[in-house]
This record gives structure tokens, sequence and C-alpha cells, in this order.
């Protein structure tokens, strides 16, 4: 009988580490037959099992019950184990700083009995306890250990998912490249998520911390279906929470509320009080009704169980809505500016320039919160990860401009204005890493694309999608690389300017208003609101989308629109511009405007194009795709006057091109293109085998000195909060190309062969790019191209 009670209790625990775990009225009637039998210390051990599978299956008050019935009976490795439990128990109820002495108790008696298994599960446990205590560097090591005895046992799967937890810490550090590529590489080595969905809940937050919180809710709706079907229900409550927060940070309060309220039910039915405070929090935050004393009591409860980030979160928001307890509620959060993960820091500072009586300690504070950000942010090469970070930069950005603007003084007004937005743009002109497997993926989503044409078939789309988000999965995982801060004072950009005038645009309060620099002399002027002038844009790049076919009607809208945007500009017509555009501005057609445009993303990124200004050393290249009919006339024709290297038909492949436009001096692409404001590193040129996209472009070791877009759409830009920018002209100034000419409306391909043909001739010549591209607009229509970079 005892032989045979040892052997069904084996056969369970195989069950349960196979992820097949049984029913537990197995177990129960084990421990009866093991109690009749008279073997108590049998029975305490299958109990043992039992707490195990309720503990892993989500129930952790049932865990808790077994633990208290088989302790009495527990002795040597058994009362270890039984240690463990109690410390993994208080790990998922929130109680981590109960858990750590347990689960630290339990690791020096599980050596002592050479209990690998058991030390490996303590070791996660104590991993998770750290980093829940933000001792990140000691929970790494934990989970580091765990995988090598795991590996050692041949538990492939468990390894695996110690990898996982490290990419947990270090998303809770603040390394979310480093988390996303220990995630990924979990994978690789064996962890199966449909049997371990509550991995999916790491990844959600992880993105969910770099403001993905599309991407993050995708993840979450797979998570929260395998949890429900597994019977999971205290990881389903996590799940639930984390869609509350997508909600918040998304801005949909509402159900933001609900969510969270659902959420906290949950939790409280589980007993498990620190993540209902977690709850709690995020539905305060979110706008619930309450008063001060209530939020106290939220914040109280969320610093006491470990949730900083939310309980500054909350004591932020609550005193935008009760303004008279402000000094109560943010001094506090004033003393964690200089320790912790950057987001928090960055709150930091944020209480501070909220609480500071003196404009310039609000600037002050406001520049070294930015400074947090930007070196949160300059560790992601991924742009939209990137973009994602410096989204918590918003309140700073606001706080400051409110604060420059009070002073009045133009000047300090302009190098605030840049200050918030001189990182875009600012990844270095570095040869990126070799990576086969994303060159592979862009091959295929590249066929695929070309397969479908221009109408993909349900099963292509999907393709297509799942190709593309592998695509940004590789392209999260990068790390980016440091930038050196460049500045610069008045003397260096008057200089820079010379006769050119200089108009920096910012958005505030509903309004756009502007910095000129004209001969030195800096002003302030005040353009009006940001609707109606986006109105007039809008109209302005309808009108003249409508009269590249022809229509007369149209022509006059377009130009009473024109004139109505150049009488905004406060500057003299006779001087060409540069334009640091921003929100809507964007997205016009500044050659319409009837003047010399050079368009920047900042002061201090033109400013370093001018400084390493690229001389030309390789050749020349034209390219045409296809499926235009002028484009080939258009190229064959500069290639006889200009010499250099032709691709057109068959030859005008991504690989072709990639690797003849890689270090040359000029380059002119004449193709359709498509711009993606929801990907912009998916906006495209139509090629012979299919499209190039901006991933491609990325991937240049050196990039082309300049480059001519005669593609629709190729220069517009997407933008993020921040003023962070990106589409296929904004890839290219990334890798240092100095000047790119491109279309932010449709091209016409009939006129737009004597365009670009009059803009090489001034080329040619030795004309400014910008007063090149003027002449040739004027003299054949404007198309809307517009000269970016230097």
């Amino acid at each position: 009988m005892s032989t045979e009670l040892s052997a069904g209790h084996a056969a369970v625990l195989a069950r349960i580490e196979a992820g097949t775990p049984p029913p537990g009225e197995s177990l129960g009637v084990l421990i009866t037959l093991a109690e009749r039998a008279g073997r108590p210390e049998l029975a305490a051990s299958i109990r043992l099992t039992f707490a195990w599978l309720e503990l892993d299956m989500g129930r952790p008050a049932a865990c808790l019950r077994q633990l208290d019935r088989a302790s009495a009976g527990l002795a040597g490795v058994d009362a270890a184990r039984a240690r463990c439990l109690r410390g993994l128990h208080a790990c998922a109820v929130g109680r981590h700083a109960e858990a750590l002495p347990e689960l630290t108790g339990a690791i020096q008696e599980l050596r002592r009995h050479d209990n690998r298994h058991w030390l490996a599960n303590a070791l996660v446990g104590r991993g998770t306890a750290r980093a829940y205590l933000h001792r990140a560097r000691d929970a790494d090591a934990d989970y580091r250990e765990a995988a090598e005895l795991f590996t050692g046992l041949g538990e492939r799967e468990r390894a695996a998912a110690c990898v996982h937890n490290r990419g947990f810490v270090a998303a809770l550090s603040g390394d979310l490249p480093l988390a996303l590529r220990r995630f990924t590489e979990a994978e690789r080595l064996g962890l199966c998520v449909r049997r371990h969905p509550e991995t999916l809940i790491d990844r959600a937050h992880t993105l969910l911390a770099a403001g993905l919180t599309g991407a993050a809710r995708e993840v979450l709706a797979r998570a929260a279906t395998l949890l429900n079907t597994a019977g999971r229900d205290t990881k389903l409550a996590e799940a639930t929470l984390a869609v509350a927060q997508c909600a918040w940070q998304a801005g949909d309060l509402a159900l933001a509320q609900e969510t969270a309220a659902r959420a906290g039910t949950m939790f409280r039915q589980q007993r498990r009080p620190a993540w209902w405070v977690a709850a709690d929090a995020v539905e305060l935050a979110s706008g619930k009704e309450n008063n001060v004393a209530t939020v106290t009591r939220a914040v109280r409860a969320a610093e006491h169980h470990h949730w900083p980030l939310l309980a500054a979160e909350l004591r932020l928001a609550a005193a935008a809505r009760h303004p008279e307890h402000a000094i109560r509620l943010l001094t506090p959060l004033v003393s964690v500016r200089h320790a912790g993960p950057a987001p928090l820091r960055a709150l930091g500072w944020l209480a501070r320039a909220r609480l500071a009586d003196d404009r310039r300690a609000v600037l002050a504070a406001c520049r070294a919160g930015l400074r947090v950000i930007d070196r949160y942010a300059e560790g992601m090469a991924a742009w939209d990860l990137r973009s994602g970070a410096r989204g918590l930069a918003a309140d700073l950005a606001r706080s400051g401009l409110d604060a420059a603007l009070a002073g009045g003084r133009p000047y300090s007004i302009l190098r605030w204005t840049d200050r918030q937005r001189a990182a875009a743009l600012c990844q270095p002109s570095v040869r990126p890493p070799a990576d086969p497997q994303l060159a592979e993926l862009l091959f295929t989503l590249r066929a695929t694309v070309s397969a479908a044409g221009g109408r993909p078939s349900a099963e292509q789309q999907r393709r297509i999608i799942a190709l593309e988000n592998r695509i940004r999965k590789i392209d999260w995982c990068r790390r980016g690389q440091p930038v050196a801060e460049q500045d610069w004072q008045r003397a260096e950009l008057c200089a820079a300017l010379g006769d050119r005038a200089l108009l920096s645009f910012s958005c505030h309060n509903g309004n756009i208003i502007a910095i000129s620099v004209v001969d030195g002399r800096y002003r302030l002027h005040h353009l009006g609101s940001e609707r109606r002038i986006g109105a007039a844009v809008r109209s302005l790049r309808l009108a003249l989308t409508i009269s590249a076919g022809g229509d007369r009607n149209a022509e006059v809208v377009a130009l009473s629109c024109a004139r109505e945007l150049s009488a905004l500009l406060p500057v003299p017509p006779d001087r060409p511009l540069v334009v640091v555009p921003a929100g809507i501005l964007h997205a016009l057609p500044w050659g319409a405007l009837g003047r010399p445009v050079s368009v920047a993303a900042s002061v201090t990124s033109w400013l370093r194009a001018t400084r390493h200004r690229q001389e030309g050393s390789g050749e020349r290249v034209w390219i045409a795709g296809p499926g235009l009919r002028h484009a080939e006339r258009e190229v064959r024709s500069l290639h006889a006057r200009y010499g250099g290297r032709l691709l057109v038909g068959k030859h005008a492949t991504a690989t072709n091109i990639l690797s003849a436009v890689d270090g040359s001096d000029t380059v002119h692409v004449a193709a359709h293109g498509e711009f993606r404001a929801d990907q912009p590193l998916f906006s495209a040129i139509r090629l012979a085998d299919g499209p190039l996209f901006g991933h491609d472009l990325t991937r240049l070791r050196r990039a082309p000195r300049r480059i001519v877009l005669s593609a629709c759409d190729s220069g517009r830009s997407a933008v993020r909060p921040g003023e962070e920018v990106l589409g296929l002209a904004t890839a290219l100034l990334g890798r240092g190309t100095s000047t790119v000419f491109a279309s932010v409306l449709p091209v016409p391909d009939d006129r737009a062969v004597g365009l670009v043909t009059a803009l090489h001739a001034g080329l040619a010549a030795g004309h400014d790019p910008a007063v090149a591209l003027a002449d040739a607009s004027s003299a054949h229509g404007h198309l809307g191209f517009v000269c970016l970079g230097a």
C-alpha cells in the first residue's frame, strides 16, 4: 500500500511539473489513503504538493489551509519545503517583505539538504520578493542561480522561465530593451506561453511602461483568454488591473475606473491586500470622486505595499484636482527625484517644479526632469519605444514652457522649447549591427506584400500583421547609444543663419506661438488658435492635392490658403527661412508659401547638421520604381546629364538599392510612396520586388549625403508627444543624411519631371538646397515638396 501511495504521489508531481496538474480530488484521495495506512508523514508530504497546486492555480487561501494542516507532520527537507511554500504564498498575496526571511531561511535549509529542485523554487520566489522590493541586482542574481540549477536538473522550461524573470527585473529597473530581449530569449529557450500565460502580463507591463498602450492591450487580451481557460484567477486579476492601467494611460478614464474597480473586487475576494491597494490607486488616479483624506490613505497604502510609481502618480493627479492641498500632497514626492527608476525620479522633479515659487527654480526642475527622461529614452533604439518613453516628459515640458513664457524673454523661450525637443533625431549615425533575422523578415514581408498586390486576402493580411509584429519586437530589443549633449549660444546660431530667418513654433494651451530670429534679434509671436491654423493647413493640403489634377477652382483655393498662412509668418518675405514646426505644421507644404524654406526637427539638430555637413564623395544613384509612366524617363534623363549608377526595371530591387545608396553622394528615387501614420517605419517606397521600408533604411551603414524622394507623401512624419517625429525622410536624417527633398502630398507623375530636373540643375549650380527647391517649385508649380535638414 505504501509503495502504491508513493508511486501515486510521484505521478501527481510529474503531472504538475509537466504543466498538466490533476484535479485536487485525486490528491485528497491520496491523503485519505495515507492517513488510513498510518503514514502521517506521507499524508503531510502530499498536502505540501496539494498546497503547491492550489498556489499554482491561483488559490492562495486554499494553499495556506493545506500548509497549516500539514505542518505538524513535517520534518527535515519537507519542513524546508513548507517554509518555501509559505514564502511563495506571501509573494502571491503581495507581502514581499514578509516573504523574504521565510524564503532566505528555506534556501539555507534546502542547501543543507542538497535539494536542488526546491532550492531553485525558493530562489525564484526570493527573486520575485526582492524585485518588488526594488533590490534589482539581488533579484537578478537569484533568478540566474535558479536558471543554472534548473538547467542542471534538465528542466529546460523552468530554466527558460528564470530568463523571463530576469527580463521582469530589467523592466522594473527601467531597461526596457533588455527586458523585451530576455522575454524573447526565454521563449526561444523553451518557455511555452500557452502553458504559462502569466508571462504575458510582464510583457504587457513593459510595453505599457514604454507608452505602447495598443500593443500592451493586444498582449493582455491574449493573456486574459489563456488565464481564464486555465482557471488562473490570481493572474487573471493582475491582467485586469493591467488593462485598467492601459485605459488610464490612453486617457479613457471611465474604462480605467470601471476595470480597476473590477480588479479590486477580485483581489479582495482573493484576500490580496497589496494588490487591491494598487487597484484602488489606479481607480482614484483615473478621476474617481474622492477627498484628500481618501487619497492620502490610498497613497500611504500604496507606498507601504511597495507601489511607489502608482503612489507618485496618484499624488500628482490629486494635487491637480485639489490645488489647495498641493504642498501636503507633493512635498513627500520631491524626495524621490534623486533615486529609483527614471520615471519615478522624473515625477519627483515634476513635483519640485509644481511646488517652486520662483520661475528659475521651475525651469531648473523641469530641465533636470527632462535630463532624466533623455537618459532613460536614449537606451532605446526603437523609435516607438523611445517616443513612448519621452511621452513621460509632456507635463515637464508644459510646466517649463509656462515658466519661460511668464518670463517673457524670447531667447529664453527659444532655448526652452528647443530643449524639450532636442532629443528628436538624436540617434547617432553609427553602423547598425548586422541582424540576419531582421533582414530575412523584411525580405519575407516585402515578398508577402508584393504577392498580395493592393488587395490582400484575409489570410495575407494576417500574415503581414504577424511579420510586422515580429519586426517590431526585434526593433524593440535593440539598445540605443548615448548621445553627448550639444549646446549652442546666440553667436553660433546667428553665424549659421546668415541672412536666413528662423521660426521655431510651439503649441501652447490650444494656441500656436513662434520665436523668430532675424539678424540676431529674437521676438515672440502669438499666431492664433491651433484649431484655426490647423484648418487652414488641411484646406491647403486638400486644395493642392485636387489642383494637381488640373482643377482651376482648387488652385484658387490653394492660393488663398497659402496667402492666409504666409500672413502668419512674422518675418520679412525676402528672407530664406529655417522653420522648426510643431503639431499640424509638420504636415504643411512649406514650398507653397513661395519662399525658400528648410525644415528642421529642432534648432539643435539643424545646427548639428550644419556643423557636420558631409562633403560629396560617393557616386550618384538614380532609381525608378514600377507603375509610374514618367519615372523611368525622369531618372534616365538625370543619369544622362549627371552620370552615376542607374537602377530601373527589374534591377530596382531593395537589395540592389540598399547596396548602391550606402555611402553615396546623391540619390534620386522616383516611385510610388506610402505613408503609415500608425507605424512610420513601415512607410515605404515601391520597388520592383516590393516595398522598401523605413526599417530597411535604418540598416544603412552610411547614409547618402543628399536624397530626393520623388514619391507621394515621402516627406510626411508621424508626430508624438515631445515633438518626436519619424517617417522615411526623418529616418534618413537620423542616419546622417544632410538634406532630404521629399513631398508631404501626393506627387503627380507627369508634373514631377520638370520640377526635379530644375531642382538638380540648381543644386549642380551650387545653389543653397532650399533656394534650389523654391526656384524649381516656382517655375514648375509647387507639388508639396519640402527641404528637410541642413
